[in-house]
């Protein structure tokens, strides 16, 4: 491999992975997502019980309550947490996010890739890094599922607990079991088998299963979480899906020779992974990790090298990575997060989940991390945002792009207090400011005179 590197003319991708590695970890070092507040409760529920929270009480999905599986990493949150040592648990993220841009550039290197395509596809892949870089647990599939294929191909039977793992730290993992599928045959009958029932070994045994199958494609999460919609469905779903396929569209000028036999297992997931895209945006990840294993072994590039090209478009693909990066941090708003002891970008609304709980609340301020009821039950705006009627998720967009109705929509909603981070400010007759929350503006309702 180390020959390959030096004489196939790679070092422009790497340049590039380089550079995804200084964003992702930027990224991942000062975190975005609200979701670990929910994964601090969980985990502080099950070390404080001794037993693993099965499902969510303040999160519905849609009439039940949300499945945790998550848990593994739920608890993970919670200790590193209590003990003021989060800041490992984020460069583990950053490592798995790393770990995946690293596996595109290591089968680009392995397939013999033309050098363009392979700086090609490193630099998408690490443009896709900037944007799915979070400390929440999805961004473990980058290490999981490049571990995966790699184990699969000569040590199948290390497929065993990987697999087992995953299905412990994320509800992804029938992606694991399908890329196995597609790539089965005799010898690897029986680590398949064994692979697949050992996802059962968690708590919720099969009825994981059962959540995630229905989870993989709900009409009603397409509505209003934007990774759920389809790609199709707008210019920025369209652009993602044809980024992660770049890699096809740049071997066709390069020329094409297929290798031969064809592996159909790779076409296949190639296939439904192209179509997963269509049907949701989240999909797209698995297309940015596994495009340049599978066009590696099925195309042969026949254009010659052309290395100053190849260095030139690492510079470019370097570039973009390092501006997207410092653009999404320097846009952000940036606070002291009390609870896990450092910076955090977006709204800190910790401090007032004590003030609205067991309050009805009507808030324009999502994924926050905070309990807020409605009428249907009251469910954590953490990105558990499913938890809402659809009702009152549109209400509370008609906030947001609409100020001029606001005041007739928070009138219906019934609640007691407000949480907004918007631009509204509700009439002064009928409700009262209480102060704020980072970004968030409380409001009371007063008392009928």
């Amino acid at each position: 491999m180390l020959r390959q590197l030096r004489a196939g003319g790679y070092g422009p991708a790497l340049v590039v992975l380089c550079a995804s590695a200084v964003v992702v970890t930027a990224s991942c070092l000062l975190p975005s997502d609200m979701e670990r507040y929910w994964l601090a409760d969980t985990g502080r529920w099950s070390l404080a019980h001794g037993r693993i929270l099965e499902s969510l009480q303040g999160s519905w999905y849609p009439s039940r309550p949300w499945v945790n599986e998550e848990w593994l990493v739920g608890i993970a949150t919670a200790w590193t947490q209590q003990h003021g040592l989060y800041v490992l648990l984020e460069l583990l993220f950053a490592a798995c996010t790393i770990a995946g841009v690293a596996f595109v550039a290591y089968e680009g290197i392995r397939t013999r890739t033309h050098p363009l395509v392979a700086c090609a596809q490193v630099g998408v892949t690490a443009i896709g890094a900037v944007f799915f870089a979070q400390d929440r647990a999805q961004t473990l599939v980058w290490a999981l599922l490049p571990a995966l294929v790699i184990v699969w191909r000569s040590r199948p039977w290390a497929a065993i607990p990987l697999l087992g793992l995953w299905a412990n730290v994320h509800g992804s993992f029938p992606v694991g079991v399908l890329w196995m599928l597609l790539h089965l045959d005799r010898r690897r009958a029986a680590p398949f088998a064994l692979a697949t029932l050992t996802t059962l070994a968690n708590p919720l045994g099969w009825h994981l299963w059962l959540f995630t199958i229905a989870l993989a494609r709900n009409g009603r999460l397409a509505e209003y979480v934007s990774e759920w919609t389809p790609a199709l469905a707008s210019y920025t779903g369209v652009l993602v899906a044809l980024l992660a396929l770049g890699p096809l569209w740049l071997r066709l000028p390069a020329g094409l020779r297929v290798h031969r036999p064809i592996n159909w297992g790779n076409v296949l997931f190639l296939a439904a992974s192209a179509v997963g895209t269509v049907i949701a945006i989240r999909y797209a990840l698995l297309l940015f990790l596994t495009t340049a294993t599978i066009l590696g072994e099925t195309f042969r590039t026949t254009a010659q090298p052309m290395p100053r090209v190849a260095r030139a478009a690492a510079l470019l693909f370097a570039a973009m990575v390092l501006a997207l990066g410092g653009k999404a941090l320097l846009q952000a708003r940036i606070s002291h997060d009390r609870l896990f002891g450092g910076l955090t970008s977006g709204i800190a609304f910790a401090p007032c989940a004590p003030v609205v709980r067991g309050e009805r609340v009507f808030t324009d301020a999502f994924q926050i991390g905070s309990l807020v009821e409605f009428a249907g039950g009251s469910a954590n705006v953490d990105g558990r945002i499913d938890a809402f009627p659809l009702s009152a998720i549109r209400n509370s967009a008609f906030v947001l792009r609409h100020p001029h109705r606001a005041s007739a929509v928070v009138a219906r909603s019934g609640a007691s207090t407000l949480a907004l981070a918007g631009t509204f400010v509700p009439p002064q007759r009928i409700w009262r400011r209480e102060g704020s929350c980072g970004g968030v503006r409380l409001y009371r309702r007063r008392a009928p005179t």
